[in-house]
């Protein structure tokens, strides 16, 4: 997890400290990173995510929110503790968008597990979610215990969190309609109509028209309509 770097020959030179030199640095206009492990999001890090330069997104990987099978995976974090972390990053950034990874089915996994897990999704209200269904993979600690929860029921569990993944996404983007969103443009999905594609600061996908090859560039989008999986504007 990128969080729980340390620089091997700087002592005490943490990766919050990593963010402040980055965010100094004439001609990066935005820092992103991803997998965060929860258990290292300190005070430290949390004046991190407030510099001006990072992305208004964050991707915390929670894995399920039972701390039966918390415990089982290994994971150094209750869900009480998780949900505190995920007030605190919101404290320092209201409107931040969160993501997340979620297995079901992992080896000795009920039904009142993944009931749980379904509430911690509903209360963290994440904007976005890879969610897995558990497969054994040699070597691994898992490995050593029984794929007990049925294919099907993995598949049902699975598709209950998806639908209640998109359920949130669709309401999430519909408010970002008639905002205006910084775009840095990827792409051009679309040679014909001349459509342009990149990420807001909160890792939305947005896509306008342009006869001017933007790619590379940062621009600002009038969002018209907002969809599942992207939101569709007017370059300003």
């Amino acid at each position: 997890m990128v969080n729980n770097y340390k620089a091997p020959d700087a002592e005490d030179f943490s990766f919050a400290d990593l963010l402040l030199e980055i965010n100094q640095i004439n001609g990066i206009n935005r820092i992103q990173f991803v997998s965060v492990d929860p258990q290292y999001i300190d005070d430290e890090m949390l004046e991190a995510l407030a510099l001006p330069k990072i992305i208004n997104y964050l991707h915390l990987a929670v894995q399920s929110g039972s701390d039966k099978i918390l415990k089982k995976m290994n994971r150094k974090y209750t869900v009480e503790k998780f949900l505190k972390i995920v007030e605190k990053i919101r404290k320092v950034r209201p409107d931040i968008a969160l993501g997340t990874d979620i297995i079901v089915g992992f080896p000795g996994e009920t039904e009142d597990d993944f009931q749980k897990t379904v509430e911690l999704y509903k209360t963290a209200d994440f904007d976005i979610a890879y969610l897995a269904q558990y497969s054994p993979r040699p070597g691994t600690a898992a490995a050593r215990w029984a794929d007990d929860v049925p294919h099907l029921e993995k598949e049902r569990r699975w598709r209950i969190l998806q639908n209640l993944m998109e359920e949130i996404v669709l309401r999430k983007n519909q408010k970002y309609v008639g905002q205006t969103a910084e775009v840095l443009v990827e792409k051009r999905v679309d040679t014909e109509k001349n459509i342009y594609a990149g990420n807001s600061r909160e890792y939305k996908l947005v896509e306008f028209e342009s006869k001017v090859d933007m790619i590379g560039k940062i621009v600002k989008v009038k969002i018209d309509k907002a969809e599942m999986w992207r939101l569709v504007g007017e370059i300003l």
